[in-house]
């Protein structure tokens, strides 16, 4: 029997596999949780086979997090779970030591069968998120017309990066922490493709989502 744990802050994410897997007679669905701490607390008493691991938390990023279980719990594999399709996603998810990258509009045979070849050793994408690291390799880009989908939060995050605020500058008027300062920066990072603030204002600027 394999066991399996979530992780995501969606109610519906949650209700849905859970219902995707409650039919399954090799497979259980033993936790569900809607934030990192809870999961990491989890993890002291039981530990799943699988983890289903949403990228983006209120309370961290799961690539930091991936990096993180990977480490403290080597026998552990880890499916990222995301509504995000970008590549840089994908790859940071898989350096992390995510073993797969599920898009949260999976269904429910490519759910069961990415669980199952992931608890045995193999490494397991999707046709579309293998079609986009292929694009991506051979430098096949959207161009500058695609918009990424940015988050109410992570639009306020890059208007004050724009207007060249610190971390801690931004933190306090949002009235979040630093760490999720960062943790929106790093996701903006991905997002647009870029790999400092100033490509990240400059790859804003040409997509129209900061004037």
């Amino acid at each position: 029997m394999i066991k399996i744990a979530i992780l995501d802050d969606h109610p519906m994410v949650l209700k849905g596999i859970e219902s995707m897997l409650e039919d399954s007679h090799d497979m259980e669905l033993t936790d569900l949780y809607d934030r990192s701490a809870h999961l990491l607390e989890g993890l002291q008493s039981r530990i799943p086979d699988i983890l289903l691991l949403d990228i983006n938390m209120p309370d961290g990023s799961g690539l930091d997090l991936a990096k993180e279980l990977s480490k403290s719990f080597p026998r552990l594999r880890i499916i990222g779970l995301s509504n995000y399709s970008e590549p840089g996603f994908i790859k940071s998810m898989l350096r992390n030591g995510a073993r797969g990258y599920l898009l949260k509009n999976t269904g429910k045979q490519e759910l069961k069968e990415a669980i199952s070849t992931v608890h045995k050793g193999e490494i397991y994408l999707p046709r579309t998120v293998r079609d986009i690291l292929l694009n991506d390799s051979i430098g096949h880009q959207p161009g500058t017309s695609f918009i990424p989908k940015l988050t109410r939060r992570e639009k306020e995050v890059l208007e004050l990066v724009a207007s060249e605020h610190t971390n801690s500058e931004i933190a306090e008027k949002l009235y979040i922490s630093s760490k999720t300062v960062e943790s929106h920066r790093n996701n903006l990072l991905q997002k647009l493709g870029a790999r400092n603030t100033a490509g990240l204002i400059k790859s804003a600027m040409e997509k129209g989502l900061i004037s």
